[in-house]
C-alpha cells in the first residue's frame, strides 16, 4: 500500500500510456462521422452489432467501414456500407416503394400466382417490392383461370377484386356479369362446357319417337320427324336398332350432333327446360354470351390467346380433312368432327370453342336472328377466331354446324 501511495503518479502515467496505445491500435474506434439522410425521413439504421439510429443521423464509422441496413415500414430495406471518406457530405439513401396489394375474389378461395409464384388464396394481402407491370392469374376449383396484368406505379395501396366464373351444380359454367370484357353482359348466365353430342340428342329422339317407323318415301329411310329436324342431304349417324329404338352408330356417340336446323336445336333446349325443376331455362347462347365465354377473360383472337393454332389446339380443315384441306401443313388427326373434349379447354374449362362444329347462337342483329360461331372441322383458322361469324340458312342443316346450350337462371346468382 505504501508503494502505491509513494508511486501513484508513475502508476497513473503508465495506465494512461497503456490506454492510449490500446486506442491507437483498436480499429473499431470511430475515425469519422457520416451524416446519413433518407427518403423518406425517419428510417431506421442498424448495424450488425444491433446499434440503431433514426435518420437523419450522424453515424460513427471505423477504418474498415460500417455495414448498415436502412429500413422503413412502407419501403423496401436497403443494405449498404458507410466508409470514412463519406464524411465530407451527407449520404442520401432512397428506399424503394413497397406496394401493399389486396387481392380478393367472388367466390373466395381462388389460388393466386403472381409473376410465376404461388402467393396464396383469396382473400389475401401481399407486399410487392417492385414497381411496374406484374402478371397474375387466379385459379378456382382447378378449372377457372383469370389472367390479368397489373401496373404498380405510385406508393399507394392497391386493391384488386375479381368476379370469377365458376362451376355450377348443373355441370355448366356460371358466367357472372363482370367476367366478360365486352361490357354487354347484363345478367349471369350458364353455358355448357361441351357441344351437344349425338348421344345426348339421341335421348331426345327416343322421347319424340319411342317407336320410330322407317318411311320409305324419305331419304335413307328417315322418319318424318328426323327428316324435319335434319333436312340436310347426307346420311346421319342415327338408326333404328333391333329393339325398335333410335340408336347411334358405334364409336360416334361423343361426336357433336350436326346437320340439324336451328329450330331443332331450340326445341331440344325447350325439352331440357321441361325436365328441369330448379328454375333453369335452357336456350341457345347469344353471340355476345358465346364470344365472352370463348375469350374466357382473354383478348383472343382464339380461345387460348394469340398463338397461331396447330393440330394440338383444335379440329379444323387440315391435312386429315380431304374436301378442302385449307391448312395442309397442319394435322389434327380428324377427317371429320372430333369427339367433344378432344382438345384442351380454354381458361374457363369450355371445350371446342374453336373448330369442330360451328355453333348456333342468337344474333344481336335484327335482320339476322341467328348466327353460327366458332368455326368447324371444315374451316380455316381465321374462321375459328372468337369473333368469326357465319350466317347460315337456319331452315337447312349443315354437317359442320351444331350447338351448345346456354341457360338463364330463374334466381340470378
Amino acid at each position: 500500500m505504501k508503494f502505491i501511495l509513494d508511486h501513484w503518479a508513475l502508476i497513473l502515467l503508465s495506465a494512461l500510456t497503456i490506454l492510449l496505445v490500446m486506442l491507437i491500435v483498436d480499429t473499431s474506434w470511430p475515425v469519422a462521422y457520416v451524416y446519413v439522410v433518407s427518403t423518406p425521413a425517419g428510417a431506421t439504421v442498424s448495424d450488425y452489432d444491433e446499434f440503431v439510429w433514426t435518420t437523419p443521423a450522424r453515424i460513427p464509422v471505423q477504418f474498415d467501414g460500417l455495414a448498415i441496413v436502412v429500413s422503413h415500414p412502407d419501403r423496401v430495406p436497403v443494405d449498404t456500407v458507410l466508409l470514412p471518406e463519406m464524411s465530407d457530405k451527407p449520404v442520401l439513401i432512397s428506399l424503394p416503394y413497397r406496394f401493399p396489394v389486396e387481392i380478393s375474389s367472388d367466390p373466395s378461395g381462388a389460388s393466386v400466382i403472381l409473376d410465376g409464384s404461388f402467393i396464396g388464396q383469396t382473400p389475401l394481402n401481399v407486399s410487392i417490392d417492385n414497381p411496374g407491370l406484374h402478371y397474375m392469374n387466379l385459379t378456382l376449383e382447378d378449372l377457372i383461370v383469370i389472367e390479368d396484368s397489373v401496373s404498380l406505379v405510385t406508393n399507394t395501396a392497391y386493391s384488386f377484386h375479381y368476379i370469377l366464373p365458376r362451376l355450377h351444380p348443373s355441370g355448366m359454367i356460371l358466367v357472372p356479369p363482370e367476367a366478360g370484357r365486352t361490357g354487354d353482359i347484363l345478367l349471369s348466365y350458364l353455358i355448357a362446357r361441351y357441344e351437344v353430342t349425338n348421344s345426348e340428342f339421341c335421348e331426345y329422339l327416343r322421347i319424340l319417337e319411342p317407336a320410330p317407323a322407317i318411311d320409305t318415301t324419305n331419304r335413307w329411310g328417315r322418319t318424318d320427324t328426323l327428316e324435319d329436324m335434319f333436312p340436310s342431304d347426307y346420311p346421319l349417324f342415327f338408326y333404328i336398332d333391333s329393339y325398335g329404338e333410335w340408336a347411334i352408330q358405334d364409336g360416334l356417340e361423343n361426336l357433336p350432333v350436326a346437320g340439324l336446323t336451328c329450330r331443332a336445336a331450340q326445341e331440344y333446349c325447350a325439352w331440357l327446360t321441361s325436365l328441369d325443376t330448379s328454375g333453369i331455362t335452357f336456350r341457345l347462347p347469344t353471340e355476345i354470351e358465346w364470344q365472352t365465354a370463348a375469350l374466357a377473360g382473354g383478348r383472343g383472337p382464339w380461345p387460348w390467346g394469340s398463338v397461331q393454332p396447330d393440330g394440338s389446339f383444335l379440329n379444323l380443315s387440315d391435312a386429315s380433312e380431304g374436301m378442302l384441306c385449307r391448312h395442309p401443313s397442319i394435322d389434327d388427326g380428324f377427317s371429320y368432327s372430333a369427339p367433344v373434349g378432344s382438345f384442351p379447354a380454354n381458361n374457363w374449362g369450355l371445350y371446342d370453342m374453336a373448330g369442330n362444329v360451328w355453333e348456333y347462337c342468337r344474333s344481336v342483329q335484327a335482320d339476322s336472328p341467328f348466327v353460327a360461331m366458332g368455326g368447324s372441322w371444315l374451316s380455316s383458322m381465321e374462321d375459328c377466331r372468337c369473333d368469326a361469324r357465319m350466317y347460315p340458312d337456319t331452315s337447312l342443316g349443315y354437317p359442320f354446324v351444331g350447338f351448345r346450350i346456354a341457360a338463364t337462371i330463374g334466381l340470378q346468382e
